[in-house]
């Protein structure tokens, strides 16, 4: 996470719980001109209330011009609250919080988009990955990843990575043809062979 505590964070709390394409192109209207973009986007859940809710951390590459005008734009996008890393919002609290507070502790936070996610497609090395992206490790599930194994990551890079003990972590498992393959997986619902239920 190098540069990930002097760069701006904000919470949000969605007013509703949206697929990762969805939360990532409302996250980038609302932040379009503000002269900052989202450059690390989490999911989180916050299970403090009766029913867990889902919050949101996003680290920006830099300051917005207009920060408030910024984050109103960003919680009508997503009808719900918006909060600053480092702010004394009090009223703002659940999973907004819950969100920033976890990732930037390193402890949690499911990553949607981070540094070097778009460039990613197809097979690429376990050491090829950590170079060229913000994933600071691959761990396997019952296979002990070396750096030259082979993880496919689909024809669309689906990648989504853990932070977990202060570390972006990918989670792989051994796949057909002695490839590693994401534990998460793109679309879980297709099988035999390739007909979706």
């Amino acid at each position: 996470m190098t540069g990930a505590l002097t760069a701006p964070w904000w919470g949000a709390a969605p007013g509703a719980e949206l697929p990762d394409a969805h939360l990532l192109a409302a996250v980038d209207e609302a932040l379009a001109g503000s002269g900052a973009e989202a450059e690390l986007v989490c999911t989180h859940v916050d299970g403090s209330a009766p029913a867990p809710r889902v919050g949101v951390s996003i680290r920006l590459t830099g300051e917005p011009a207009d920060p408030a005008a910024t984050r109103s734009a960003l919680a009508r996008a997503l009808a719900g609250p918006v909060v600053a890393g480092g702010t004394g919002d009090a009223d703002v609290a659940g999973p907004a919080r819950t969100a920033l507070r976890e990732v930037t502790a390193g402890e949690a936070g499911r990553a949607i988009r981070f540094p070097g996610s778009a460039s990613v497609t197809g097979r690429v090395s376990a050491t090829d990955l950590v170079a060229a992206t913000a994933i600071e490790q691959v761990t396997g599930i019952g296979v002990e990843p070396a750096g030259t194994d082979v993880v496919d990551t689909g024809p669309n890079g689906f990648l989504r990575p853990r932070f977990t003990g202060g570390r972006l972590t990918l989670l792989v498992e051994r796949a057909a043809g002695g490839v590693l393959q994401p534990f998460e997986i793109e679309d879980p619902h297709q099988c035999c062979e390739g007909g979706g239920h």
